[in-house]
């Protein structure tokens, strides 16, 4: 059988679910899925129209879209949301960790605990404000009771950032339909500057389509409007990652291959006014992901790693040197360039605040190595001083809004603790 593939994101950090097939494939749908709008986008992510964006949207929404997706309070700071898996325990719970002028400050968290939500996030891509009120909200899967199905919840933000004792809004699920889809994800699809969904629905007996729910969203999680189009894989898949929403550009999309454990190939969808292109770009092999501007030329790049995760089924251990402890960089102007040598998730953010993206990727078994961005691209730099070995990418965001990403690290020995980071050093770190 497969690792466990395990998520402990808020944002970027790749999972292992347990069992044959990579963990629970998408529940069945039955329906109509709604007749696709607008048109594909051949070209790479660009920024809106000025004037474009939904006039349903408040002026609140125009704030929150400028790259404060990720900030749930409104105080101007990046929070960090993490889903703490303590299976020994039987727990996941949500926490929510609140950033200041001092950076993550741990006395201010919030909790959503496993009796109030059974908690997994599973995919990069759960932060946006959905409903263009000037607060990030967190896009959820799991569940409030053993009697309900697993299935998108959204918590909405606010002045106090997630109330832990509301519980979240269960997402209507497109078509006629009591089951759930699987996965879905947060991003700007069409560039409007309003938060879009992307969401894995089975469209047929043996077949599972990609519906966009496009935003302002409800209270009651009801989209604008939405589309649905073929699966870029040619098949069933559950697995997406997205870019980053900063209010100023559509975002893409990577949807993967089904997996059973095993690396697997992505399918990059460009975005852009139309929406999301319909046929995508096949990227080399490996399930982690993260998208930057590297070499600071204002295109989105991204990068593909070798996650570690391997299907252990006899005949399947292994997987080929091209894929094996590689990250493959595709840049925005056609380049592409690998690096060997570590596998792990994938975390990318401007750590040093020079106006290129670097990238955070390793950990579990090998030291997390970091890549510093420049006007060539990503070159390999070292390790995290004071970090220590057992950590892995968790999350980047600017925590202490001083106008570059701090990188946070996750070490899982006994408990669950995070460390802050410059991607040079450890500045702090707190036990969850």
């Amino acid at each position: 059988m497969p690792d466990l593939r395990r998520v402990m994101i808020w944002l970027a950090l790749a999972g292992l679910l347990a069992g044959c097939g990579g963990g629970p494939r998408p529940e069945r749908q039955a329906g109509s899925p709604a007749t696709p709008t607008g048109s594909a986008s051949v070209a790479g992510p660009t920024a809106a129209p000025e004037g474009s964006a939904s006039a349903a949207r408040s002026s609140g929404a125009s704030r929150a879209v400028a790259g404060r997706a990720d900030d749930v309070n409104g105080d101007g700071h990046a929070d960090l949301v993490v889903e703490v898996d303590l299976p020994r325990a039987d727990r996941r719970d949500l926490v929510i960790v609140h950033g200041s002028a001092r950076g993550l400050d741990q006395q201010r968290r919030t909790i959503v605990p496993s009796e109030t939500f059974w908690s997994w996030l599973i995919d990069a891509g759960v932060r946006a404000d959905l409903d263009g009120d000037g607060f990030g909200d967190v896009l959820g899967y799991g569940r409030s009771n053993d009697a309900e199905r697993m299935r998108p919840h959204i918590f909405w933000g606010g002045p106090r950032g997630i109330d832990p004792g509301l519980p979240p809004t269960p997402m209507p699920l497109p078509g006629q339909s009591d089951v759930a889809s699987y996965r879905t994800v947060a991003g700007d699809f069409d560039g409007d500057g309003a938060a879009d969904v992307a969401m894995s629905t089975p469209s047929g007996r043996n077949d599972t389509g990609l519906t966009i729910l496009y935003g302002p969203f409800t209270r009651e999680g009801v989209a604008a409007r939405e589309s649905v189009q073929p699966s870029p894989t040619g098949s069933d898949f559950w697995r997406m990652s997205v870019d980053r929403i900063d209010g100023r550009r559509a975002t893409a999309l990577i949807v993967y291959e089904g997996d059973d454990g095993e690396q697997t190939s992505g399918w990059l969808l460009d975005a852009g006014p139309g929406g999301l292109s319909k046929a995508g770009r096949k990227l080399n092999k490996g399930m982690s992901a993260a998208f930057g501007d590297f070499d600071g030329d204002g295109t989105r790049d991204v990068a593909v790693g070798d996650d570690g995760s391997r299907n252990n089924e006899p005949g399947y251990e292994t997987e080929a040197p091209s894929v094996d402890r590689t990250l493959t960089v595709y840049y925005g102007d056609g380049r592409t360039k690998a690096f060997t040598g570590t596998s792990g998730p994938a975390v990318a953010g401007d750590f040093d605040g020079d106006g290129h993206d670097d990238l955070a990727f390793g950990g579990r078994k090998r030291p997390v190595q970091i890549f510093w961005g420049g006007a060539g691209g990503l070159r390999a730099g070292g390790g995290v001083d004071g970090a220590g070995r057992a950590v892995v990418p968790l999350a980047a965001g600017d925590y202490d809004g001083d106008g570059d990403d701090e990188l946070a690290l996750a070490a899982r020995d006994d408990g669950y603790e995070v460390i802050v980071t410059d991607g040079r050093r450890a500045l702090s770190r707190f036990n969850l």
